[in-house]
């Protein structure tokens, strides 16, 4: 905002991305949305996650990152926006998910936090500030969208 403020001429636009995810997702490795992670370790068997798998995440399709983006493109301001869906998510649920979408019917094997005392156990985006500024609003949903994701072929392990 500092590069925005001197140069008025230059609309400059933040979108702070939270917990992206989506076709070739693979490609961050260790690093790949917990969607991808939890896919990956269902295909092969139960899935471990931290106890109790209430942990919860503000998961944004990679097909609303793209809306969000272009967006940007027509900002009438400078500003910096969330994007994310606005809405958490468990890896209670995400397991649930990923289950009913690739045919499985893994349990959870729930595993000690060796981070605890610095886990960050719950993110959720305010979107009112995207809505405002730049007209962002989420179009897709977890459930729909792994199913998505599904079919695209990136989630199949065999």
């Amino acid at each position: 905002m500092s590069f925005a403020a001197t140069h008025p001429e230059i609309t400059v636009v933040g979108l702070r991305y939270c917990n992206v995810y989506g076709p070739r997702d693979s490609h961050k490795g260790a690093r790949a949305s917990m969607i991808y992670q939890l896919a990956k370790q269902i295909a092969k068997g139960n899935p471990r996650i931290f106890k109790n798998g209430e942990q919860k995440r503000d998961y944004i399709y990679v097909k609303d990152v793209v809306q969000a983006n272009l967006l940007a493109l027509n900002a009438k301001e400078s500003c910096v926006v969330n994007c994310g869906a606005g809405e958490a998510t468990s890896f209670n649920d995400v397991i649930t998910i990923l289950n009913q979408t690739m045919g499985f019917n893994r349990t959870p094997e729930y595993i000690d936090n060796p981070y605890a005392d610095r886990y960050q156990n719950f993110t959720q985006c305010d979107m009112m500030r995207a809505k405002e500024k730049i007209g962002f609003v989420p179009q897709y949903h977890v459930r729909e969208d792994i199913a998505d994701y599904h079919q695209s072929g990136f989630l199949n392990f065999s």
